[in-house]
């Protein structure tokens, strides 16, 4: 049985969703575990990504593109990610109630968020797998000092939306993903270690969800951000231009002040 299930998903299309559902498979390969990689999206681009990792990971990947609750639920791989399409679809829907946990990246505009409140109100999917607002965290994607990222951020933290990460938008990894390239070919520790931490907040509150049957704790504390780029900002800048440099800047402030209520 898996020991988690994560979902990634949002209603508007092109929010980096495919993206960071292979960086997180590649992220779990990597570390040893065995990943059921299931693609909801009838454009296949996650299973499109994924297929060069096939040569090197034939015994710990396996991809799919449909959803069996039950017997994926029994399934012998440590971790399952779904990719969702960009709709709440009743496969959408299953997903969501199928998963541990369900990411919902946004970009830094209004578009990304103006239907947030659909998924939320489908937080209690069903009564036999009902989740809590902390299963359903936000990963900022790409925001820097623009008015209209300050703008999406205020509404934000207006309906108090839990966030858990802001990552840069670091034009490596599309075009790693594109040429078939390991997410990561080209990056710092520093910039990886983003994707690694978010990670690593995921599966801490997953365990304490299992462990307790507490929702509202499952992200302690501590915030997920942290400030990686330090002393390699400069480089930072100097190769990816002042948009990586400027979302690392707002990474000082703590983005889980909403998680815990």
């Amino acid at each position: 049985m898996s020991e988690m299930a994560i979902a990634i998903g949002n209603v508007k299309g092109g929010v980096g969703k495919t993206t960071l559902s292979i960086i997180l498979t590649e992220l779990a390969l990597f570390r040893g575990k065995k990943v059921l990689a299931i693609d909801l999206d009838p454009q296949r681009n996650f299973s499109d990504g994924l297929l060069y990792l096939g040569n090197y990971f034939k015994n710990t990947l396996r991809v799919k593109k449909n959803l069996d609750s039950e017997r994926d639920a029994k399934a012998p791989e440590d971790l399952v990610i779904l990719d969702c399409p960009p709709s709440m679809s009743d496969r959408v829907r299953e997903a969501m109630s199928f998963a541990d946990m369900v990411l919902v990246p946004i970009r830094p505009d209004v578009f990304s968020i103006v239907n947030l409140n659909i998924i939320y109100k489908t937080v209690n999917l069903d009564k036999n797998n009902q989740k809590a607002k902390n299963q359903f965290p936000i990963v900022k994607l790409g925001f820097d000092n623009s008015k209209i990222a300050r703008h999406v951020e205020e509404l934000l933290y207006d309906c108090e939306y839990p966030i858990i990460g802001d990552l840069p938008l670091l034009k490596h990894i599309p075009y790693n993903i594109a040429r078939g390239n390991i997410w990561s070919v080209g990056l710092t520790a520093a910039q990886r270690e983003y994707y690694n931490a978010i990670l690593r907040k995921i599966e801490n509150a997953v365990q304490v969800i299992k462990d307790t049957g507490k929702f509202e704790e499952a992200w302690g504390n501590e915030s997920v951000e942290e400030n990686y780029y330090y002393e390699e900002d400069e480089a930072v800048e100097s190769e990816y231009g002042s948009e990586a440099k400027a979302s690392s800047e707002k990474q000082k402030f703590p983005e889980n002040r909403f998680l815990g209520k």
